[in-house]
């Protein structure tokens, strides 16, 4: 009977909890809906705009900038990807359209930030339901469940916005939501375009991730915003193009790489070719999903020390390197 009063006590005690009254367990099932932030209004975002210049703290492009054959990844996100459709329909559908789940799979697994895709419609300006990607709600999530890494090992990724931007509004919204920084096409924008919102983002403190062809001249325009300092990455579909444009790289520039990687030695290879990281998005989930593993576990397996020549194709990290077979411990 003392037992049944006790939990009931505990019960009526929750019930009459106030809203959010747990949301400083970070353990806690359910998010508090009094920490999110509100909708930033044309307004309050022309205030970011127009306040005090703030500096980029640098953090991804110190991450990024390791020595030569050290390999460090961004994990991409959209939950309108193929993966995340194709993941639905397998037993082993490990809960790849929640974000929170995802980013936490990018910070156990060694990645230095998630990167999410942005749907347009969803962008200061868009028109409601247009285009494909995440939500304001999915990005609060996701930023908030990195958030709550703060103090733990391994601590939270910088969340780096993704997708259409292409106004100084575009990027406030990024800087209200808590990113770090931004990913730009400097191809479609136009060097115009490009350089101005580069200008924007160092204002609001947001480091920046130019995207260019695997050509030398688009790689030279998206070097030329930071003037030959900044992170450039080329995004392709084949390795093998992102490969033969590693060399019109000019020095000094952080080398970064997005296209289809089918296993870990494809990904060494880009390593070996003189990357200092890959941008990795669809085609690490669906390969998490085909191996029937965590992401963490693709993760880990990719930024291992393993030889792209000797190596198996394995995603999971099984029998790439020599210090998995030299034997084995009886106990």
């Amino acid at each position: 009977a003392m037992y049944w009063a006790l939990l009931v006590g505990i019960a009526s005690s929750v019930v009459r909890s106030p809203v959010g009254a747990r949301c400083g367990c970070a353990a806690a099932p359910v998010r508090c809906a009094a920490r999110m932030l509100p909708i930033p209004t044309a307004a309050e975002l022309q205030a970011l705009l127009d306040g005090p210049a703030r500096a980029p703290s640098g953090k991804v492009r110190k991450a990024l900038a390791k020595p030569q054959g050290v390999l460090t990844i961004i994990g991409g996100y959209s939950p309108a990807w193929e993966a995340i459709s194709f993941a639905k329909g397998e037993m082993n559908a490990r809960e790849l359209d929640n974000v929170e789940y995802v980013g936490r799979q990018f910070r156990l697994g060694g990645a230095i930030a998630v990167a999410p895709v942005m749907a347009s419609g969803e962008l200061a300006g868009g028109v409601a339901g247009g285009g494909a990607g995440c939500s304001v709600a999915q990005l609060r999530q996701l930023v908030e469940e990195q958030q709550r890494a703060k103090g733990d090992f391994p601590g939270p990724c910088p969340i780096l916005l993704d997708g259409p931007l292409s106004s100084p509004h575009h990027l406030a919204q990024a800087a209200a939501a808590g990113c770090a920084g931004v990913c730009l096409d400097a191809d479609a924008l136009g060097p115009g375009a490009a350089a101005e919102l580069y200008g924007v983002a160092q204002h609001l403190g947001l480091e920046v991730i130019a995207y260019a062809a695997p050509s030398a001249e688009s790689i030279a325009a998206a070097s030329a915003l930071s003037s030959g300092v900044g992170i450039v990455c080329v995004r392709t579909v084949e390795s093998r193009d992102a490969t033969q444009a590693v060399g019109a790289f000019p020095p000094g520039v952080i080398r970064l790489a997005s296209c289809t990687v089918a296993d870990v030695r494809e990904a060494w290879s880009l390593r070996d070719a003189g990357y200092n990281g890959l941008l990795l998005a669809n085609c690490l989930l669906m390969q998490a999903t085909i191996e029937r593993v965590e992401v963490q576990t693709v993760l880990k397996a990719i930024r291992a020390k393993g030889s792209a020549r000797y190596g198996k194709g394995s995603s999971l990290g099984r029998g790439e390197g020599a210090k998995e077979i030299l034997g084995t411990i009886a106990i």
